[in-house]
Formats: C-alpha cells, structure tokens, sequence
C-alpha cells in the first residue's frame, strides 16, 4: 500500500505532516479537507518513488473539486 503525505503548516503557524494515505486521490481529499476547513496552508504531497505534487497543483486541485 502507498504512503501519501501531506505537508503543511496549521493555524498556530507550526509545520506538520499527515501521512498514511493510501492513494494520491485520498491525500488530495485530505489536503482539501486541512485548507478548507483547518484553514491550513498547503506546501505539498509526496508519495512513494519520489513522486510529489507541488502547492500549486495541490490548491489548483481543491479549487477545481471545493463542491
């Protein structure tokens, strides 16, 4: 199973990251959920054999799927 990781920094201005996704698709839906709700600022996902996606295209994501 793959790790999807989610790197962030929360409303008290302290970096973190929230792994254990099993999908990129599934750390998107958590990172949408920290921006939206969490208010979180969003820096990246990386998942397994380097693969990453970069702030940009993680908000251009949660901006196109917000409904």
């Amino acid at each position: 199973m793959a790790d999807w990781k989610v790197f962030y920094r929360d409303q008290l201005d302290t970096d973190r990251t929230v792994g254990g996704a099993p999908s990129m698709e599934a750390a998107l839906e958590r990172a949408k959920d920290l921006y939206c709700q969490q208010r979180a600022a969003i820096y990246r996902i990386e998942g397994p054999n380097g693969r990453s996606l970069s702030k940009q295209e993680v908000l251009n994501w949660v901006h196109d799927h917000r409904h």
